[in-house]
């Protein structure tokens, strides 16, 4: 195992049971993002949540443990939002973490479902890489109880 950052893809993919327009929502509305973002044992104030849903725009979020109380911002920018189907957002290294983007894309199912692939394109390491993938089906699991929720 490598501590050595690599560029890598990785490619996450769930199906939804909602509409993509109230997908496309709970990923551009503060107060939705603030209840589903960051992974188990991790919550997200609705304070630190800032989004500018816009190319340029910035997305900045702050997870905090629930164990102890540690927080993890990132200042995330967007670089291409194409309403209801595509949001996309870039961050710079940072605290030991590689630069790099994600592209959602919501595709509608019909029937009121609808699939959601994130790419992830950045740098990364071996000891990492299954921590981001835990931690991001997580979050998406997260994602599907919050959906649930929704009218």
């Amino acid at each position: 195992m490598s501590d050595e950052m690599t560029f890598r893809e990785i490619e996450f993919v769930r199906i939804f049971d909602a509409p993509r327009e109230l997908v496309w929502r709970a990923w551009t509305e503060p107060d939705q993002v603030a209840v589903w973002w960051g992974p188990a044992r991790m919550h997200t104030p609705r304070e630190t949540v800032d989004l500018d849903v816009r190319p340029g725009g910035v997305f900045r979020v702050t997870m905090v443990s629930d164990e102890n109380g540690a927080a993890f911002p990132s200042d995330m920018r967007y670089t291409r939002v194409d309403e209801p189907s595509v949001l996309e957002f870039e961050w710079d290294a940072d605290r030991g973490l590689g630069a790099g983007r994600v592209t959602i894309t919501l595709r509608d199912l019909g029937d009121g479902r609808t699939e959601m692939t994130n790419h992830y394109a950045g740098w990364t390491t071996d000891a990492i890489e299954p921590f981001m993938r835990q931690g991001t089906d997580q979050q998406y699991d997260k994602l599907r109880a919050h959906l649930r929720l929704r009218p």
